[in-house]
């Protein structure tokens, strides 16, 4: 998958066709929301290649939530690959209720329709699925996506709480479409500046990515979310997943780009909205050590670690990248770096290098390339763990709480 990035109410007993591919189901926790409590949102679009692992990264998200902000609410909101029957059991085993099995396509307008027939508003919005630079986030069919300059996806934000933020799981999702979601929904929003890819935990406690040849051999894969979650549950068929930013640039079907980035960068239009923002999706990532309002700070600096630093094979990158977390290098060191490659350079709003694509894909086989329109070298390693402990002294002090 380094190779070939992966861009490319209530209504009981229903069932669909097995090969009705154009269909979405909504489920939540619990059946009756409250518009009145916080919601964590997980919106998992239409797998193609990769099969179901989408909706098995937003349930394995859900469960994360579960455990971490009991109090809260859940909804998933899933394009159907190929069976919505089993697709919905895999939601309701994944502790949520069945709501909804719409036998029409998930887009954008029906996407906003959904939401809005909720009635909630996210602390935490989380897409997982296909996308790239050309043509945006795939919610179900290849050709109508969610783009940054739809007026669809202008309206999410108004389903994001003040104090919310968005993470966009997708292949080179920070080039267009955090950025500009950041600033159309005046929330923090992360992406990703590389291929975003499927992570498995092995035997040993790590996260690897799943392909052949990028985890140890000796090793073999969790069977269980025991590390994970309070509550065991089989992790059989793929349903223990996370998607992560590979840690080199891109270069595929889709572009050559010169620059990237190993971990999601967030993006927003007031910098004071970045310190919470890098603490609650560290809450809500599912990291191998639990971050919880409660940690200590080696206990945060550990989970910061899981989702900042290379998953290498030998782990060798990965754990010099957490010692320097957790020994707080990044501050006597702002250009500190763990990416294989030239990292990007960025402030809070915009990058020093952009991305521009070409208008017929059909005649150009990479219609999109990076250009910089600034000099400087990245500092964005150690910016975002400033931020990110700056925000977890601000919690810790009383500044704010999550529940």
């Amino acid at each position: 998958m380094f190779k070939k990035c992966i861009f490319s109410l209530l209504m009981v007993g229903l069932v669909l066709s097995a090969q009705n591919a154009s269909a979405y189901l909504v489920a939540t926790e619990p059946a009756r929301l409250n518009p009145n409590v916080a919601t964590d949102i997980f919106i998992a679009g239409f797998g193609g290649d990769q099969g179901n692992q989408f909706t098995h990264s937003a349930v394995l998200g859900a469960r994360i939530s579960r455990d971490r902000f009991p109090a809260r609410q859940r909804v998933i909101i899933a394009a159907v690959n190929d069976s919505a029957g089993y697709e919905g059991s895999l939601l309701e085993k994944g502790g949520l209720n069945l709501r909804r099995a719409d036998k029409d396509g998930l887009t954008g307008e029906r996407l906003v329709a959904t939401l809005n027939s909720l009635g909630v508003r996210a602390s935490s919005m989380q897409f997982y699925g296909h996308a790239n630079t050309y043509n945006g986030f795939r919610l179900q069919t290849k050709y109508k996506r969610l783009d940054h300059d739809d007026d669809s996806f202008a309206a999410l934000g108004r389903f994001i709480r003040t104090d919310g933020f968005a993470v966009i799981h997708s292949c080179n999702s920070a080039w267009l479409l955090a950025p500009t979601a950041a600033r159309l929904w005046n929330r923090p929003v992360f992406g990703s500046f590389a291929g975003s890819n499927f992570q498995n935990l092995k035997s040993d406690g790590q996260w690897y990515y799943n392909d052949p040849g990028f985890y140890p051999g000796n090793l073999s894969w969790k069977s269980s979310t025991s590390q994970l979650t309070q509550n065991t549950l089989s992790c059989a068929d793929g349903r223990c997943v996370r998607l992560k930013p590979v840690n080199i640039p891109y270069h595929d079907s889709f572009g050559r780009f010169s620059r990237g980035l190993g971990f999601y960068k967030v993006f927003a239009p007031d910098a004071t909205q970045i310190p919470r923002a890098l603490v609650h999706l560290t809450m809500l990532y599912p990291t191998k050590s639990p971050a919880t309002p409660s940690s200590t700070r080696v206990e945060f600096a550990t989970a910061l670690a899981d989702w900042m630093c290379p998953s290498d094979k030998s782990m060798e990158k990965y754990n010099a990248c957490k010692a320097a977390i957790v020994n707080e290098e990044f501050r006597s060191k702002p250009f500190l770096s763990y990416f294989s490659g030239t990292p990007i350079a960025c402030n809070n709003t915009s990058c020093n290098t952009k991305v521009k694509c070409k208008a017929f894909k059909v005649v150009f086989s990479v219609p999109c390339k990076t250009y910089d329109v600034a000099e400087g070298r990245s500092t964005v390693f150690s910016d975002t763990l400033k931020q990110a402990f700056a925000g977890f002294d601000d919690m810790k002090n009383g500044g704010f709480s999550l529940r």
